[in-house]
């Protein structure tokens, strides 16, 4: 039978202090058997430039889609930036493809991270993210990375499949109230590294056979 076992991170620098103490630089090793982002997985992605994690503060745009801003912010702890990585016909627990087709979907709402060519970001005037209350293409994104698997703590970009557009976030694009300080999250041409992101904490499954009879 199937045996599914789940790592808890739930942040990162709060287990360096807490092992390591306060001004220790020391960052735990990912431990064998967990390198990977896997199928049905929850995790942060970090926006690599700045630290910022992929965010839906539960506001809507007032322009475009009016649909849910998609943002980026530097709250590691905040639980709007936890997102569940769907990919289709895989089980749980087994690693994410490089070149997998993913869906990455808001935990807190069960909204997806959705693009379409039809609307402009507010602030740079790029492509429009945002979240999605239902499903469609538009909630579909490839995973580029350069080794064979989606490796955590390890940077990759996302390549909307509808558009050819990538996920970007603009450190110098910030948004007033009522989030203030949030960075804007758009998609755009290039795959720079405005547009590279990193999967840190989270819940991370893992898939292994039992061959007890």
């Amino acid at each position: 039978m199937h045996v599914y076992s789940v790592f808890v991170l739930l942040s990162a620098i709060g287990i360096c202090t807490a092992l390591f103490g306060s001004n220790s630089n020391v960052v735990p090793e990912l431990e064998k058997g967990w390198e990977h982002v896997t199928a049905g997985s929850t995790i942060k992605l970090s926006h690599v430039k700045s630290n910022a994690r992929l965010m839906m503060p539960q506001v809507s745009y007032g322009t475009g889609s009016q649909q849910q801003a998609i943002t980026a912010h530097l709250d590691a702890a905040a639980t709007k930036g936890l997102w569940r990585v769907e990919v289709k016909g895989s089980l749980r627990g087994q690693p994410v493809l490089c070149g997998a087709q993913i869906r990455l979907i808001n935990s807190d709402t069960d909204h997806g991270l959705h693009s379409h060519s039809a609307h402009k970001s507010p602030i740079s005037s790029n492509q429009e993210v945002s979240g999605y209350d239902g499903r469609d293409t538009g909630d579909l994104w490839t995973v580029e990375c350069s080794q064979e698997k989606w490796m955590r703590e390890t940077p990759v970009v996302f390549k909307h499949v509808d558009t050819s557009k990538y996920l970007l976030s603009l450190p110098n694009k910030k948004f007033g109230q009522p989030i203030s300080g949030h960075q804007e999250v758009c998609a755009g041409k290039n795959a720079d590294s405005n547009a590279q992101w990193m999967a840190l904490e989270g819940y991370y499954f893992s898939r292994r056979l039992n061959e007890a009879k």
